[in-house]
């Protein structure tokens, strides 16, 4: 709530949040937090918002995040697997995302890593922590952002709101109507199970 009064603060406290965001220990021990304020980051970090943000600034809190994410999604022996909250890896690729869409020379950095998702919801030692469900809900997020990004000026115009739209009807609609999008744009982009093209 107080970056949607004052979207400048990421901008501001940035050193603050990047130390934040960057230990992984939080996000086990302050999730909510740690979720709320890499949300914020996704929302926030744009020159939209505030024109001292600069690319430098976006590639500073993708490298942190991106970290963050590989952390807590790496491949680990069955027995030493820790579970974190799908939630903060599902806002993790969304901001990841986002911040791609702001600078866009790190969409292919972001679409490896969200294409390696498939990898971790299928291993043993991953599925053997997490629900069957949170598993497909984290597949099914990944999957949409990285059709998103296959259209980088969609993907900016969806993840980047001019601020005198933000406020706007139209723009809430958007942001309501989002998850539907996503899914008619991963079945276009997919084809259908027994399609051969031909």
């Amino acid at each position: 709530m107080l970056c949607k009064l004052r979207p400048a603060l990421v901008v501001e406290l940035s050193t603050e949040i990047l130390d934040f965001s960057g230990t992984v220990s939080n996000i086990q021990n302050k999730e909510a937090i740690f979720t709320h304020l890499v949300w914020a980051i996704g929302e926030y970090l744009s020159v939209s918002y505030d024109k001292r943000c600069t690319v430098e600034q976006i590639s500073r809190f993708f490298e942190t995040l991106e970290a963050m994410l590989f952390e807590i999604t790496q491949l680990r022996p069955l027995a030493s697997t820790p579970s974190y909250a799908p939630r903060a890896i599902s806002v993790l690729m969304a901001t990841l995302t986002k911040l791609a869409a702001r600078s866009q020379d790190l969409i292919p950095r972001v679409s490896m890593f969200l294409s390696k998702m498939r990898t971790f919801v299928q291993n043993p030692a991953v599925t053997s922590v997490y629900s069957e469900e949170d598993l497909e809900e984290i597949l099914i997020r990944a999957t949409e952002l990285m059709n998103l990004l296959k259209m980088p000026s969609v993907a900016q115009f969806v993840f980047t709101p001019p601020v005198d739209v933000a406020s706007t009807r139209f723009q809430r609609e958007v942001n309501e109507t989002l998850p539907f999008a996503l899914r008619i744009v991963t079945r276009l982009l997919e084809p259908a199970p027994g399609f051969v093209p031909g």
